[in-house]
């Protein structure tokens, strides 16, 4: 173990932030992630902490699991993100311009959590044109034009045009992780945020459809904006945030989500859409009481159809 690898070791035990590692240590955030990868790689099982003002804190375990994702919240009552989804990068339609207005979205208004719904490059398919076809090329454009912020992270649930480069031997959850802390895996198809007692699911269908009643589900794929309740559940379909839109009304954009929670379990929340083409511009807002169960389920215990 080299001395740096040490004081890693030693300030994770104190609980040290990513953020408060790497300025101690005169590192960037990407470094120290790649020496605790490499410390995980000698045996001693270092994993990451999420929390939603966009820290990251390590503890000395080995958490088994894809799809699941715990974050911790600063104010127990309350957890706010922006959700987005469907970038296609690759696609001649994809416009990197638009993320970067949804950051900076988020630092104006206090925002540390963005949820991406997944398609985050155009893949082995497309609808239209690609202006990048090689897989390689477009992961190696996500790892390197997504925007940064050392104080925002992103939870990404793959979707299927991710999902066809793992077909074709490109694996971009583990590409894109093992190089940008920020860009948290939540596996393909559907992940589970665990947030207090309770929990809900961003999903993007893949080939199989997937059976998680009583849960607010946070849907990619449809490029368009749809609020719906059906089979239990309550469906926030995202918008693209890309022009790759469906629809003649559909517009690029995000949705500004805020959920309310009382003893830990999610009561209502509050939906904003909000297009990103010119200007910002709000175009509905939704409030949403939840009738739940509000059980936590078990990655490994989710059915395929």
């Amino acid at each position: 173990m080299t001395e740096k690898e040490f004081l890693i070791c030693d300030m994770v035990s104190e609980g040290y932030t990513l953020n408060e590692i790497a300025k101690a240590l005169w590192l960037s955030s990407r470094q120290v992630h790649q020496k605790i990868l490499k410390l995980n790689s000698d045996g001693y099982f270092i994993s990451p902490i999420y929390f939603d003002n966009g820290n990251i804190k390590y503890v000395f375990d080995k958490f088994d699991t894809e799809h699941t994702i715990n974050i911790s919240l600063e104010d127990s009552s309350r957890f706010k993100a922006l959700v987005i989804s469907d970038i296609h990068i690759g696609n001649e339609l994809e416009n990197l311009g638009y993320l970067y207005k949804v950051y900076d979205y988020a630092r104006n208004h206090d925002i540390h959590v963005i949820l991406n719904c997944g398609d985050l490059i155009d893949g082995s398919f497309t609808k239209g044109k690609q202006i990048v076809n090689d897989i390689d090329e477009q992961i190696e454009r996500v790892i390197d034009d997504y925007p940064f912020d050392k104080s925002i992270l992103n939870f990404i649930c793959f979707g299927n045009h991710d999902y066809s480069a793992f077909e074709n031997g490109r694996d971009i959850s583990i590409a894109i992780s093992n190089r940008r802390p920020d860009l948290v895996s939540g596996g393909y198809g559907f992940s589970l945020i665990n947030i207090e007692k309770d929990q809900f699911v961003i999903y993007h269908p893949l080939y199989e459809k997937i059976s998680i009643p009583n849960k607010l589900i946070l849907e990619g794929h449809h490029h368009k904006a749809l609020f719906k309740i059906a089979r239990n559940n309550f469906f926030v379909n995202v918008p693209p945030l890309s022009d790759l839109c469906f629809g003649l009304q559909e517009n690029p954009g995000m949705i500004e989500m805020e959920l309310f929670l009382n003893n830990g379990f999610i009561n209502n929340g509050h939906f904003k859409q909000i297009g990103v083409k010119k200007r910002f511009e709000v175009y509905g807002e939704n409030d949403l009481e939840f009738f739940l169960k509000h059980d936590k389920i078990d990655e490994k215990k989710i059915i395929f159809k």
